[in-house]
């Protein structure tokens, strides 16, 4: 053989031990990645596998026992620490009870017992029969005493004996002040009032003072009295028609058909003459 087919032959040959050594070697390697990927799947699977356990293991709840009670008559005010734990209440409930109490609290019925929040309706309801509270509290009524009666019956006598008695003849400002409700300015009024009158006739005509009102006549009528001997009367035929119209009942017109009348006919005699005039209205000589 030449040179040229001995490297031939060669190649081919090496081409061929190649195709058979190929797959060996492949399923070699793929027989250790199986391996690898095995045993890291076991390792993860175990740490599972414990959790679970751990998961589904039947849990165990511990709740706190409720202490046992014994029921006996009691008064909840002031009741020992070791009273109440003997009625079934925790450490923790008889120290908000005695918080309450240190506090001022007090129990006066047996529905106080039942507003503290840590007395369950069913506590309440096991332990009503046994509280010695009464369930409601009565007011008693109100005692009206014969001393009560003496000392208004002496303290309206006091007061009516102190109402001052006015005399609306005489009486000056100062005194008219004294009246409740009157204060200096209707005082006067009063007074300038009278004096233009020349005196009250009646009590009633208080009224007619600018200023007061009805309800304040009402409550002063009970101490005004009236001395109808120091009534003035007005020299009807000497006064002027000036001073016959500052009488608070005649009007200019009325004081000068007055003197006019008197100029004319002479001094008016009676209440008669007046009827004469027919310029007075009825109202006027009445």
């Amino acid at each position: 053989m030449s040179e040229n087919e001995r490297r031939g032959f060669l190649v081919l040959s090496t081409f061929i031990v190649l195709i058979g050594i190929v797959p060996f070697l492949y399923n070699i390697y793929l027989q250790r990645t199986t391996d690898d990927v095995l045993s890291l799947t076991t390792l993860d699977m175990q740490p599972m596998a414990a959790k679970t356990v751990v998961a589904t293991a039947p849990q165990t709840i511990t709740r706190e026992a409720k202490p046992r009670s014994i029921l006996f008559p009691f008064d909840p005010n002031n009741l020992p620490i070791e009273k109440w734990s003997a009625l079934g209440f925790s450490e923790k409930q008889v120290q908000v009870i005695k918080n309450y109490e240190a506090k001022g609290g007090r129990f006066r019925i047996k529905a106080d017992v039942a507003k503290l929040y840590v007395v369950s309706d069913e506590d309440f309801n096991r332990l009503a029969p046994y509280i010695t509270l009464p369930e409601t509290i009565s007011v008693p009524p109100k005692v009206f005493s014969a001393d009560k009666a003496t000392k208004k019956t002496v303290n309206n006598a006091k007061e009516k004996s102190s109402i001052p008695m006015i005399n609306l003849t005489i009486a000056d400002t100062l005194a008219l002040k004294e009246i409740r409700g009157i204060g200096s300015v209707l005082a006067s009024r009063i007074v300038k009032f009278r004096d233009a009158l020349g005196g009250f006739h009646t009590v009633e005509q208080v009224k007619e003072v600018y200023g007061i009102s009805e309800e304040q006549f009402d409550a002063m009528e009970h101490c005004l009295i009236l001395d109808d001997s120091s009534v003035q009367k007005l020299p009807i035929n000497k006064l002027s028609i000036e001073a016959l119209a500052r009488h608070p009942y005649v009007s200019w017109k009325e004081a000068t058909h007055i003197v006019r009348y008197r100029e004319q006919h002479g001094p008016l005699k009676s209440l008669a003459d007046l009827e004469k005039m027919y310029a007075l209205n009825e109202e006027f000589l009445h």
